[in-house]
């Protein structure tokens, strides 16, 4: 399977020709508090449990992300040198912009509170709570900027769905007003002209009605 680069924005993917193109992957340190700096500076939150991001140990940065101090190139093999932190990353244009609304609250007091997964604290003091606090509202925003236009389009579908829905009754609804009113002035003829038992008219009546009420229903259900 081949690996992508885990920043936001980020399509690096690790293909025989990487490194010929100078491109490099790393994968996250084992050291939780070192793991702990690289996934706040790549600005990632997992929305769907609302915590703080968890790579897997195949998740990997590209050296996109890092300066070019970064990096030990004595030995055959790129490496990085140890406690470098992950500094570059190009956010999608609109989300820089929504960045600097986010940046304008940041003077608005906080409750904070630790941040813990699977049972380890890793968020303790107010500092690095501030800083996941507005990491969250960023990586929040960034997930679903464009929900808004997407519940509009959904709900202008509902509508018009609903409206072509109650058409549909209406005119159903006629068809079946309009056939009872010609069955009904046939039983009416047949009864004036004494061709049909007052007990038959009775019996014909109630057909009527209940072979209509049969109809509007099979055609509703339709």
């Amino acid at each position: 399977m081949v690996k992508s680069c885990a920043a936001i924005g980020c399509a690096s993917r690790c293909l025989p020709n990487s490194k010929l193109r100078g491109l490099t992957f790393h994968v996250f340190p084992t050291d939780e508090e070192a793991k702990r700096r690289w996934v706040l500076a790549t600005k990632r939150l997992d929305v769907n449990s609302a915590g703080m991001w968890e790579p897997k140990k195949t998740d990997v940065l590209c050296s996109r992300h890092f300066k070019k101090s970064d990096f030990d190139t004595r030995g055959p093999n790129i490496r990085l040198k140890p406690g470098v932190i992950p500094s570059i990353f190009e956010l999608p244009s609109h989300f820089q912009r929504r960045r600097g609304k986010v940046h304008g609250r940041r003077n608005t007091p906080l409750k904070t509170l630790p941040v813990t997964v699977h049972n380890h604290q890793l968020v303790d003091s107010p500092s690095s709570t501030g800083e996941f606090h507005s990491q969250f509202i960023l990586e929040h925003s960034y997930s679903i900027m464009d929900s808004p236009k997407k519940l509009k389009c959904k709900l202008d579908q509902v509508i018009s769905e609903l409206e072509e829905a109650k058409e549909h009754l209406r005119n159903t609804l006629d068809r079946e007003r309009q056939r009872r009113e010609s069955l009904r002035t046939v039983i009416r003829e047949l009864e004036n002209k004494c061709l049909i038992s007052p007990e038959t008219v009775c019996k014909l009546d109630v057909y009527c009605w209940e072979w209509c009420e049969a109809g509007t229903q099979e055609k509703t259900i339709n």
